[in-house]
């Protein structure tokens, strides 16, 4: 059976969200190891290079859209992604060519913040990835509401003061700095030393506070993307995440 590529729909605090996925070439009924990919704010970046990069690898990949994004209904709200993320991990581990006790995490930015938080309530994923995590109240500054306005245009979001309320309160409730302690499962962190959104050091200090197995790679003028380096990115994460849940580098499917 050839690899495939579809979209499923799941329902998600009473809103229909669109998970786009890849499934590895092998038998029909095999199921695979599968990575669930967290989209950033507002979610331009899909990291779609990551997950073919890991299809290529023997793993699939589920990549839901949060609410009030790209297609998804409902409204998009900060203080509800680690919610939704929980609720499109118990449905991705339903699908018919997904192996339930083999998932991992990647998240990039705001997917990243979740992506942590996500990890330290649910222990049995086998591996977390954040790529230029957001962090918790250091993101909070002058020119926040305004960033926020911009970038939400293409959601279903509120106006800019409710929504830098939520993103307040967000960040106050789930400070990847309470979640990171508590990751059982292995942590990559991936940040650029000239991210002009994240500040690098959040990733550095997020590094010093896990307790579990860590690797922290910090790439020398890489900005908030990678975007001149994705090549490196999606290798150095594809292989990170294959060999943590058993389908490593060029390994036959």
């Amino acid at each position: 059976m050839r690899a495939q590529t579809g979209t499923a729909a799941f329902r998600v605090l009473g809103a229909r969200m669109l998970a786009p996925w890849h499934r590895p070439e092998g038998r029909a009924g095999r199921r695979f190891p599968a990575v669930l990919f967290l989209h950033g704010f507002p979610g331009a970046e899909k990291s779609v290079d990551v997950q073919r990069a890991l299809l290529r690898r023997g793993v699939a990949s589920v990549a839901p859209r949060f609410l009030g994004a790209w297609g998804s209904g409902g409204t998009y709200r900060f203080t509800t992604l680690v919610a939704q993320a929980r609720a499109a991990l118990r449905a991705a581990r339903r699908l018919d060519f997904v192996d339930p006790r083999r998932v991992a995490v990647y998240g990039f930015s705001m997917g990243g913040w979740t992506a942590l938080n996500l990890g330290a309530r649910e222990p049995r994923l086998k591996a977390v990835a954040a790529v230029s995590p957001a962090g918790g109240p250091e993101m909070l500054g002058p020119a926040t509401r305004r960033f926020l306005a911009t970038h939400s245009r293409v959601l279903n979001a509120p106006g800019p003061d409710a929504l830098l309320a939520d993103f307040r309160l967000a960040l106050s409730r789930f400070d990847p700095a309470r979640a990171v302690p508590r990751l059982k499962a292995p942590l990559l962190l991936a940040h650029g030393d000239a991210d002009e959104t994240v500040p690098v050091e959040v990733s550095r200090r997020l590094a010093r506070l896990a307790r579990g197995p860590v690797r922290l790679v910090v790439a020398r003028g890489a900005d908030h993307s990678w975007l001149d380096r994705r090549e490196r990115l999606a290798r150095l994460c594809a292989d990170w995440l294959a060999a943590r849940l058993g389908a490593g580098p060029g390994r036959k499917h």
